[in-house]
Protein backbone atom coordinates (compact mmCIF):
# COMPACT_ATOMS: atom_id res chain seq x y z
CA UNK A 1 0.00 0.00 0.00
CA UNK A 2 1.37 3.52 -1.14
CA UNK A 3 1.86 5.29 2.33
CA UNK A 4 3.26 8.67 2.63
CA UNK A 5 5.59 9.32 5.98
CA UNK A 6 6.14 13.34 7.50
CA UNK A 7 8.99 12.75 9.47
CA UNK A 8 9.91 15.44 12.44
CA UNK A 9 10.83 18.37 9.71
CA UNK A 10 7.86 17.83 8.12
CA UNK A 11 5.83 18.16 11.36
CA UNK A 12 7.63 21.18 12.78
CA UNK A 13 7.52 23.09 9.36
CA UNK A 14 3.98 22.68 8.97
CA UNK A 15 2.87 23.77 12.83
CA UNK A 16 4.45 27.14 11.88
CA UNK A 17 1.88 27.43 8.16
CA UNK A 18 -1.47 29.01 8.07
CA UNK A 19 -4.02 26.46 7.39
CA UNK A 20 -3.95 27.33 3.67
CA UNK A 21 -0.64 26.92 3.33
CA UNK A 22 -0.49 23.62 5.50
CA UNK A 23 -2.98 22.38 2.82
CA UNK A 24 -0.10 22.95 -0.12
CA UNK A 25 2.58 22.20 1.79
CA UNK A 26 1.42 18.30 2.27
CA UNK A 27 -0.41 18.22 -1.43
CA UNK A 28 3.51 19.29 -2.62
CA UNK A 29 5.05 16.68 -0.98
CA UNK A 30 2.12 14.08 -2.42
CA UNK A 31 2.60 15.54 -5.74
CA UNK A 32 6.72 15.15 -5.62
CA UNK A 33 6.06 11.70 -5.01
CA UNK A 34 3.11 10.62 -7.03
CA UNK A 35 3.24 13.33 -10.23
CA UNK A 36 0.39 14.76 -11.64
CA UNK A 37 -2.55 12.75 -9.23
CA UNK A 38 -1.87 15.59 -7.10
CA UNK A 39 -1.82 18.80 -9.03
CA UNK A 40 -3.89 21.39 -8.01
CA UNK A 41 -6.46 20.78 -10.71
CA UNK A 42 -6.75 16.80 -9.72
CA UNK A 43 -7.31 17.31 -6.23
CA UNK A 44 -10.08 20.42 -7.27
CA UNK A 45 -11.51 17.66 -9.71
CA UNK A 46 -11.91 14.77 -7.17
CA UNK A 47 -12.77 16.95 -4.26
CA UNK A 48 -15.63 18.31 -6.34
CA UNK A 49 -16.74 21.13 -3.98
CA UNK A 50 -14.54 23.68 -4.73
CA UNK A 51 -12.44 24.68 -8.25
CA UNK A 52 -9.08 24.73 -8.93
CA UNK A 53 -8.65 28.19 -8.72
CA UNK A 54 -10.63 28.24 -5.40
CA UNK A 55 -7.74 25.88 -4.08
CA UNK A 56 -4.92 28.07 -5.35
CA UNK A 57 -6.38 30.65 -3.22
CA UNK A 58 -6.59 28.93 -0.02
CA UNK A 59 -2.92 27.36 -0.59
CA UNK A 60 -2.05 31.11 -1.29
CA UNK A 61 -3.46 32.47 2.35
CA UNK A 62 -5.73 34.54 -0.05
CA UNK A 63 -8.60 33.54 1.52
CA UNK A 64 -9.61 34.43 4.68
CA UNK A 65 -12.78 31.99 5.21
CA UNK A 66 -12.02 28.55 3.79
CA UNK A 67 -15.13 26.57 4.25
CA UNK A 68 -15.27 23.63 6.01
CA UNK A 69 -16.52 20.70 4.01
CA UNK A 70 -13.64 22.30 1.30
CA UNK A 71 -11.19 21.40 3.85
CA UNK A 72 -12.69 17.96 5.22
CA UNK A 73 -12.52 16.85 1.46
CA UNK A 74 -9.08 17.85 0.91
CA UNK A 75 -7.95 15.66 3.88
CA UNK A 76 -9.75 12.81 3.29
CA UNK A 77 -8.53 12.93 -0.84
CA UNK A 78 -4.74 13.23 1.05
CA UNK A 79 -6.03 10.49 3.43
CA UNK A 80 -4.84 11.98 6.50
CA UNK A 81 -6.67 13.58 10.05
CA UNK A 82 -8.46 17.12 9.05
CA UNK A 83 -7.05 18.36 12.44
CA UNK A 84 -3.26 18.11 10.65
CA UNK A 85 -4.36 21.42 9.09
CA UNK A 86 -5.17 23.47 12.62
CA UNK A 87 -2.10 24.27 15.04
CA UNK A 88 -3.92 22.42 18.04
CA UNK A 89 -2.58 19.10 16.16
CA UNK A 90 0.95 19.74 16.47
CA UNK A 91 0.61 21.28 20.05
CA UNK A 92 -1.21 18.57 21.91
CA UNK A 93 0.60 15.52 20.46
CA UNK A 94 4.11 14.61 20.83
CA UNK A 95 4.51 12.74 17.26
CA UNK A 96 7.67 12.04 15.67
CA UNK A 97 6.07 11.15 12.42
CA UNK A 98 2.89 10.44 10.90
CA UNK A 99 1.86 8.12 8.03
CA UNK A 100 -0.82 8.45 6.09
CA UNK A 101 -2.55 6.90 2.60
CA UNK A 102 -4.31 8.91 0.23
CA UNK A 103 -7.61 8.07 -0.40
CA UNK A 104 -6.78 7.37 -4.15
CA UNK A 105 -4.42 4.10 -3.26
CA UNK A 106 -6.63 2.96 -0.54
CA UNK A 107 -9.61 3.22 -3.27
CA UNK A 108 -7.54 0.99 -5.81
CA UNK A 109 -6.18 -1.66 -2.91
CA UNK A 110 -10.15 -1.99 -2.11
CA UNK A 111 -10.59 -2.91 -6.05
CA UNK A 112 -7.24 -5.19 -5.83
CA UNK A 113 -8.68 -7.00 -3.14
CA UNK A 114 -12.26 -7.49 -4.52
CA UNK A 115 -11.19 -8.29 -7.84
CA UNK A 116 -8.49 -10.99 -5.93
CA UNK A 117 -11.92 -12.48 -3.62
CA UNK A 118 -13.53 -12.57 -7.09
CA UNK A 119 -10.86 -15.10 -8.75
CA UNK A 120 -10.12 -17.31 -5.67
CA UNK A 121 -14.17 -17.55 -5.37
CA UNK A 122 -14.23 -18.51 -8.67
CA UNK A 123 -11.70 -21.07 -9.11
CA UNK A 124 -10.74 -23.65 -6.59
CA UNK A 125 -7.36 -22.83 -5.03
CA UNK A 126 -4.42 -24.76 -6.12
CA UNK A 127 -2.29 -26.98 -3.46
CA UNK A 128 1.90 -25.79 -4.07
CA UNK A 129 2.60 -29.44 -2.46
CA UNK A 130 0.95 -31.11 -5.49
CA UNK A 131 2.89 -29.23 -8.09
CA UNK A 132 5.95 -30.71 -9.71
CA UNK A 133 6.70 -27.52 -12.02
CA UNK A 134 7.44 -24.34 -11.31
CA UNK A 135 8.65 -20.84 -12.32
CA UNK A 136 11.81 -19.58 -10.91
CA UNK A 137 12.74 -16.43 -9.43
CA UNK A 138 16.17 -15.27 -8.87
CA UNK A 139 16.78 -12.09 -6.98
CA UNK A 140 19.85 -10.54 -6.43
CA UNK A 141 21.01 -8.14 -3.41
CA UNK A 142 24.14 -6.20 -2.49
CA UNK A 143 24.89 -6.50 1.21
CA UNK A 144 26.67 -3.87 3.18
CA UNK A 145 29.00 -4.53 5.48
CA UNK A 146 26.19 -3.90 8.40
CA UNK A 147 24.36 -6.57 6.68
CA UNK A 148 22.25 -4.14 5.11
CA UNK A 149 20.95 -5.68 1.81
CA UNK A 150 19.81 -3.48 -1.64
CA UNK A 151 17.80 -5.29 -4.12
CA UNK A 152 19.73 -4.49 -7.65
CA UNK A 153 18.37 -7.64 -10.03
CA UNK A 154 15.41 -9.64 -10.07
CA UNK A 155 14.09 -11.91 -12.66
CA UNK A 156 11.45 -15.01 -13.25
CA UNK A 157 11.30 -17.58 -15.76
CA UNK A 158 8.55 -17.66 -18.30
CA UNK A 159 8.74 -21.20 -18.06
CA UNK A 160 8.03 -23.95 -15.04
CA UNK A 161 10.68 -26.10 -14.66
CA UNK A 162 11.23 -29.52 -12.67
CA UNK A 163 13.46 -31.02 -9.75
CA UNK A 164 16.28 -31.61 -12.36
CA UNK A 165 16.56 -28.30 -13.93
CA UNK A 166 16.18 -26.92 -10.57
CA UNK A 167 19.24 -28.64 -9.02
CA UNK A 168 21.57 -27.62 -12.13
CA UNK A 169 20.12 -23.96 -11.56
CA UNK A 170 21.08 -23.63 -8.34
CA UNK A 171 24.07 -25.63 -8.99
CA UNK A 172 25.75 -23.11 -11.44
CA UNK A 173 24.78 -20.39 -8.94
CA UNK A 174 27.02 -21.69 -6.17
CA UNK A 175 29.51 -22.23 -8.84
CA UNK A 176 29.57 -19.13 -9.84
CA UNK A 177 29.52 -17.46 -6.63
CA UNK A 178 32.16 -19.74 -5.96
CA UNK A 179 34.29 -18.42 -8.87
CA UNK A 180 33.80 -14.89 -8.01
CA UNK A 181 34.92 -15.13 -4.40
CA UNK A 182 38.24 -17.21 -6.16
CA UNK A 183 39.20 -14.69 -8.09
CA UNK A 184 38.75 -11.65 -5.49
CA UNK A 185 39.95 -14.05 -2.90
CA UNK A 186 42.98 -16.61 -3.26
CA UNK A 187 43.06 -17.97 -0.28
CA UNK A 188 39.28 -19.33 -0.53
CA UNK A 189 40.62 -21.84 -3.35
CA UNK A 190 41.19 -24.85 -0.71
CA UNK A 191 37.97 -24.07 0.94
CA UNK A 192 35.94 -23.62 -1.87
CA UNK A 193 37.47 -26.27 -3.48
CA UNK A 194 36.13 -28.86 -1.21
CA UNK A 195 32.40 -28.10 -2.00
CA UNK A 196 30.51 -29.75 -4.73
CA UNK A 197 28.20 -27.23 -5.89
CA UNK A 198 25.52 -30.59 -7.73
CA UNK A 199 25.76 -31.84 -3.90
CA UNK A 200 24.67 -28.67 -2.26
CA UNK A 201 21.74 -27.73 -4.71
CA UNK A 202 20.47 -31.38 -5.04
CA UNK A 203 20.48 -30.95 -0.71
CA UNK A 204 18.80 -27.56 -0.74
CA UNK A 205 16.08 -28.90 -3.15
CA UNK A 206 15.10 -31.70 -1.00
CA UNK A 207 15.68 -29.98 2.16
CA UNK A 208 12.63 -27.47 0.55
CA UNK A 209 10.55 -29.82 0.05
CA UNK A 210 10.65 -31.98 2.87
CA UNK A 211 11.56 -29.64 5.62
CA UNK A 212 8.27 -27.45 5.48
CA UNK A 213 9.00 -26.00 8.74
CA UNK A 214 12.41 -24.80 7.88
CA UNK A 215 11.66 -23.75 4.22
CA UNK A 216 7.68 -22.46 4.21
CA UNK A 217 5.59 -21.49 1.16
CA UNK A 218 4.20 -18.02 1.22
CA UNK A 219 0.52 -17.29 -0.19
CA UNK A 220 0.37 -14.67 -2.82
CA UNK A 221 -1.51 -11.99 -0.71
CA UNK A 222 0.65 -12.31 2.59
CA UNK A 223 3.83 -11.82 0.59
CA UNK A 224 2.38 -8.76 -1.43
CA UNK A 225 1.71 -7.68 1.66
CA UNK A 226 5.00 -8.08 3.90
CA UNK A 227 6.85 -7.15 0.55
CA UNK A 228 4.60 -3.70 0.21
CA UNK A 229 5.19 -3.11 4.50
CA UNK A 230 8.81 -3.66 3.51
CA UNK A 231 9.09 -1.99 0.63
CA UNK A 232 7.69 1.58 2.97
CA UNK A 233 9.98 0.69 5.65
CA UNK A 234 12.99 0.10 3.42
CA UNK A 235 12.36 3.59 1.96
CA UNK A 236 12.33 5.77 5.56
CA UNK A 237 14.99 3.80 5.95
CA UNK A 238 16.99 4.99 3.13
CA UNK A 239 15.83 8.34 3.67
CA UNK A 240 17.46 8.59 7.01
CA UNK A 241 20.93 7.29 5.48
CA UNK A 242 20.56 10.28 2.54
CA UNK A 243 20.23 12.93 5.52
CA UNK A 244 23.13 11.28 7.38
CA UNK A 245 25.14 11.24 4.59
CA UNK A 246 24.34 14.72 3.73
CA UNK A 247 25.12 15.67 6.86
CA UNK A 248 28.88 14.11 6.74
CA UNK A 249 29.24 15.69 3.41
CA UNK A 250 28.36 19.38 4.95
CA UNK A 251 31.00 18.39 8.26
Amino acid sequence: MDKITLNQTHLSDLFLLPIGKKVRYIREILLKEYGNDFSGKSVANRVQIIVPSTLALIEKGKTKDIPSQALFAISKDFGLDINMFFDDFYTNNNYSEVTFTPKIFLEEQKVYAEQNEHKRKSKMDSNPLLETTFQVKVIVSKIASNSDEQLCFMTKSKEKYGDNELVTLLSQIISQTNSLDVSNNKDLIEEIRTSMPLDLAYDFLMHSKNSLAGFPWYSYESKLNSDSQGFTDARIYTEMLQKELKKIKEE
